[in-house]
C-alpha cells in the first residue's frame, strides 16, 4: 500500500487551560496545563496513522529536549521520519496555547527559530518512492513548490492546507491537485465573497477539489467536475479547538483514499474534526481515532484527492 507524505511544521505545544478571561497587565492560575507534540503537519500526520493511513512526516527537528519529545511522538504513533533531521544547537518550534474555557477560544504565541526553516536544499533528502500522495500544511512554501513539482511530474496527487493567500501560496496553486483551507483563504485567493464562484477561479489555476473549512459552521466542498457539498459541524463537547482543522484534513484524507463519495469524504472529515474538539491537545485522542477508523464510510467511485 502506498503512502501519504506530510511535509510541514511540527512544534511542542505547551497548553494553558483556564477558567477565567485573560486580562492586560493580571495573572491567573491555569485550571489545566499539558505539554503536547503538535504542528500543523505533525498534527495531520498523527491522525492520518490513527485512521489506518500508512503516513510518513518530512520535516526539521530542534537538537533540545522538546525536539526529542517531538520526534518520539512520531515514533510512538507509528508516521515515519525517513529524510527528517534535527539541526545541531537548535532550539525546538514552540508554541504556548492558552484555551480560554470561558470563551470557548484560543490563543497562540510561537518561537521558532529561522535555521528550522525547510529550503529547496533540504528537498534533496526527500524520497517520493511508494507515495500516493502529496500532503503540505501550508508552512515551507519554498520546498513545498519543489516537491509538489516533482510529485506531480511523477503523476503523484498533492493536497494542501493553505495559512494565507500571499503571492507564495498562490504561486503553489498549479501544482496541487487538491486544496483544502480555512474559508477566508479560499475567498482571497479565489477573490470572491462566495466558495463556489471562489473555488471556479482557482480551478483555472490548478487544483480540481476545493474544500472551504468553517469552523462552528461545517465545511463546503466543490469540485472541477460538478459536485457542491456543504455540511454542518457536527455538535460536540468542546474542550480543546487546537488541531481541530488539522484533524478534518486527516479525515478527509483518509475518506478520499478509501474513495469513498466526495459529500461523504467531507461529512466524515467533520466527525474527525468535532473528536479532536473534544480531546485535550492538539491530536484525536488513539482510541477514539481507532473508533473512527471502524466507521470509515464505503468505498465509491470517488477519487477525491
Amino acid at each position: 500500500m502506498k503512502s501519504v507524505l506530510v511535509v510541514g511544521n511540527n512544534c511542542v505545544d505547551v497548553v494553558f487551560t483556564t477558567s477565567q478571561p485573560l486580562l492586560a497587565d493580571a495573572k491567573i492560575q491555569a485550571s489545566g496545563l499539558g505539554v503536547f507534540a503538535g504542528g500543523q503537519a505533525a498534527n495531520a500526520a498523527v491522525d492520518m496513522v490513527g485512521l489506518g493511513v500508512r503516513t510518513r512526516y518530512f520535516g526539521a527537528f530542534g537538537a533540545d529536549a522538546f525536539g526529542e519529545t517531538s520526534r518520539r511522538a512520531f515514533e510512538q504513533r507509528g508516521v515515519g521520519l525517513e529524510g527528517s533531521f534535527a539541526v545541531p544547537g537548535c532550539p525546538h518550534h514552540t508554541a504556548a496555547i492558552i484555551v480560554d474555557r470561558t470563551h470557548d477560544t484560543r490563543s497562540i504565541v510561537m518561537s521558532k527559530d529561522a535555521r528550522l526553516r525547510l529550503d529547496d536544499c533540504a528537498a534533496d533528502r526527500v524520497s517520493l518512492e511508494g507515495v500516493g500522495l502529496l500532503y503540505l500544511d501550508g508552512h515551507e512554501l519554498g520546498i513545498s513548490r519543489k516537491l509538489a513539482a516533482l510529485a506531480r511530474a511523477r503523476g503523484i496527487p498533492v493536497m494542501a492546507d493553505a495559512e494565507d493567500a500571499s503571492s507564495e501560496t498562490a504561486a503553489l496553486l498549479p501544482h496541487l491537485t487538491s486544496l483544502i483551507a480555512p474559508r477566508e483563504v479560499i475567498l482571497a485567493l479565489g477573490r470572491s465573497s462566495d466558495v463556489v464562484t471562489a473555488a471556479r477561479t482557482l480551478f483555472a489555476d490548478g487544483p480540481a477539489v476545493v474544500v472551504a473549512t468553517m469552523g462552528a459552521q461545517g465545511a463546503e466542498g466543490v469540485t472541477a467536475s460538478g459536485e457542491h457539498q456543504r455540511v454542518p459541524a457536527v455538535p460536540c463537547e468542546v474542550v480543546d479547538t487546537t488541531g481541530a482543522g488539522d484533524a478534518f484534513h486527516a479525515g478527509y484524507v483518509a475518506a478520499a483514499l478509501r474513495g469513498s463519495r466526495f459529500a461523504a469524504c467531507i461529512e466524515f472529515a467533520a466527525r474527525v474534526a468535532a473528536a479532536k474538539c473534544e480531546t485535550s491537545g492538539p491530536t484525536v485522542a488513539v482510541a477514539r481515532l481507532a473508533a473512527l477508523a471502524r466507521e470509515l464510510p464505503p468505498a465509491g467511485a470517488g477519487a477525491w484527492i
